[in-house]
């Protein structure tokens, strides 16, 4: 028996078939929620990085991979796709080099925190005042690993106001154990700091005068990710977007990640404590289902 359709039971039929298909097109473009995020082993790229993938996984739905390297391999992967995103990229002096050098590769797709300063930083009691000072400063500037931004910049200000002085590489850890038996003796002592970090909260410390500005002037720190991650993961994006933190949200952030051994223990406690402020960032961006009527 052949049966006949009408004419709107056919374009209906069509049309149907062609929302399956979508949908089942876009179940399997949700499926594949993974986002891969680079950090390097510094305070508030560990624990910025962690309460992103905290948020991404418990609050919208995705597999995140962490790596931890260092900051020129961190751009590197990104600019290649290796990475989709690396959320702590001092711009627009810290990290110049590298961003310069993949420009057409990446994409600043949100400011995570916009009052960032690096320099040279000493114990409140220090007779040093400003960089120039350093001329008679009979010890080693105490710095982090070679490739950071805040290195280029020491390296830079040494050559600037010609200082006779030597930059120990040390990693972060080893930097802040001296900045600290240095403050219990009340002893002399100048290290490569950054703001936000911890060491604020901690100690009384401050930054030298720069007359020659060769640290530049406040900067900003931005979620960075490859051009195509806005077509791949919208939601993600979005996320990134709207993460951004104050100066007391990021301290005491990264304070309640030091004061943990698992970093996910500490920004847990964190979001606790600023419940309100997540479930802005994440609103409306949960992984949408399809429903089966």
């Amino acid at each position: 028996m052949v049966r006949y359709f009408s004419k709107t039971k056919v374009i209906t039929l069509l049309i149907l078939t062609a929302f399956l298909f979508s949908c089942n097109m876009s179940r399997e473009k949700e499926d594949e929620r993974t986002l891969r995020i680079v950090y390097t082993d510094w305070s508030e790229s560990v624990a910025i990085t962690h309460l992103s993938s905290v948020l991404l996984e418990e609050k919208m739905d995705y597999t995140v991979i962490l790596k931890l390297t260092d900051v020129e391999s961190a751009y590197n992967e990104v600019a290649s796709e290796e990475a989709d995103v690396f959320a702590d990229a001092w711009l627009p002096e810290t990290h110049k080099r590298y961003f310069d050098e993949h420009s057409d590769a990446l994409e600043m797709i949100g400011i995570t925190y916009p009052e960032a300063r690096t320099g040279f930083v000493v114990p409140d009691y220090s007779d040093l005042n400003s960089v120039a000072d350093l001329k008679n400063y009979p010890h080693p500037i105490v710095g982090i690993d070679p490739g950071a931004g805040v290195m280029q910049k020491a390296r830079a200000a040494i050559n600037d106001y010609s200082l006779p002085i030597s930059l120990l590489d040390l990693s972060e850890k080893e930097m802040v154990e001296q900045l600290d038996d240095s403050i219990k003796r009340r002893k002399e002592i100048v290290v490569t700091g950054w703001e936000p970090h911890w060491i604020f909260a901690r100690y009384n410390v401050r930054f030298l005068e720069d007359p020659d500005n060769i640290f530049g002037q406040r900067e900003k720190i931005y979620t960075i990710a490859h051009k195509n991650l806005e077509e791949i993961h919208p939601n993600a994006v979005r996320f990134f977007e709207r993460m951004q933190l104050s100066e007391s949200q990021l301290n005491s952030l990264v304070y309640q990640v030091r004061l943990n051994e698992d970093p996910v223990k500490g920004v847990k406690t964190w979001i606790e404590q600023n419940e309100y402020v997540v479930n802005q960032w994440v609103k409306n961006l949960t992984r949408e289902r399809i429903k089966i009527m």
